[in-house]
């Protein structure tokens, strides 16, 4: 038995059909956004680790990578492998992952997303704080600790320092990097 349709009917399935495209293509826009911001600050964490210096970097083999560590979860798929190729000052980019439970022992970078639920312990420790410079996009994470965050501002990355923080740790951060900032603390 064939299903009789009427004009309303089919308006309303065309109606269905382009609300539904329209939600899809507004997915794969902001998926494409959200692409384009972890890109972004993949580029940001390799220039970091350019204009950053560890107090034991001097007695570091020369091979030695500069281990970039994520913490829990990672939000840059697979943007971080191109870092691999770039050089630092001579010494190759090592990509690492962090489980929630481990220690970042190892790392001198260490990204941790605004999506994960418990921060590393080392951003809560009391002094001496391990030469480790700790990264996230929380906006929050300077509170909380962190050295780094990489914020969003009227759709463009900025970058926010805790100097203090950083220097406790015996970080150091060049002028050229320290100008570039949107806030200092």
């Amino acid at each position: 038995m064939p299903i009789e349709t009427t004009g309303r009917d089919v308006c309303f399935a065309r109606l269905l059909f382009m609300l539904l495209l329209g939600v899809l293509l507004g997915n794969f826009a902001r998926a494409d956004e959200i692409s384009r911001e972890y890109r972004i600050k993949a580029a940001y964490l390799y220039n970091l680790s350019k204009f950053i210096t560890w107090p034991d970097e001097d007695q570091m083999a020369k091979d030695a990578p500069i281990t970039l560590c994520i913490y829990g979860y990672n939000p840059f798929d697979t943007y971080l492998d191109k870092l691999r190729e770039h050089p630092v000052r001579g010494r190759n980019i090592a990509i690492r992952a962090v489980a929630e439970n481990e220690s970042p022992e190892g790392c001198q970078l260490l990204f941790v997303s605004q999506h994960n639920a418990n921060a590393p312990r080392l951003l809560s420790a009391a002094a001496p704080y391990p030469p480790i410079l700790t990264v996230s996009d929380d906006q929050d994470f300077l509170i909380r600790g962190g050295m780094v965050a990489l914020i969003n501002i009227n759709n463009n990355v900025q970058l926010d320092i805790n100097l203090t923080r950083a220097k406790q740790a015996g970080l150091t951060f060049s002028a050229n990097l320290l100008e570039v900032a949107h806030r200092i603390q």
